[in-house]
């Protein structure tokens, strides 16, 4: 909703007495530097996403809507349960997928656990890890022990 003028207004903008960079300073910059700034009318729900526990609460509300779509490829030794989502190009060999959960294009899943309310953003790498109630970034690797799996 903004192009790159936003992160030169965050830049520029000092944090509130709540010690957060506050979105309204940062538009009343663009405004007082002549940026164009129009409003746009969000209609449905709407999640304030300030904090980490709010990013994770709006991934859950999303997650809970979806519909399960496998475009990818998914091999015999892996197991899908619920509304998943795997993109195209995404390969998932020797794990489980509890959904609801989406599995972004380009992603590589082995020998891992993908819980329920995890979105895995595209060509990333997961493999012996076990991970629920999650976002994964793009191009995100996990870190694989030698004595076994790691846990997100």
């Amino acid at each position: 909703m903004f192009d790159p003028h936003i992160f030169e207004a965050a830049r520029a903008i000092k944090p509130s007495w709540r010690n957060e960079l506050e979105i309204t300073d940062a538009i009343q910059y663009l405004v007082d530097r002549g940026y164009k700034v129009q409003p746009h009318l969000v209609s449905g729900w709407w999640k304030d996403t300030g904090k980490i526990e709010d990013i994770l609460e709006a991934n859950r509300l999303i997650l809970e809507t979806i519909s399960g779509l496998i475009e990818g490829t998914v091999d015999e030794a892996t197991r899908v349960s619920g509304e998943v989502i795997i993109e195209r190009d995404a390969t998932v060999r020797a794990s489980t997928i509890r959904g609801p959960a989406i599995i972004g294009a380009g992603t590589e899943i082995a020998d891992s656990y993908i819980g329920p309310f995890t979105s895995i953003q595209k060509n990333c790498r997961i493999v012996k890890t076990e991970i629920e109630h999650s976002i994964v970034l793009e191009a995100a690797r996990s870190l694989m022990s030698e004595a076994g799996s790691t846990k997100a």
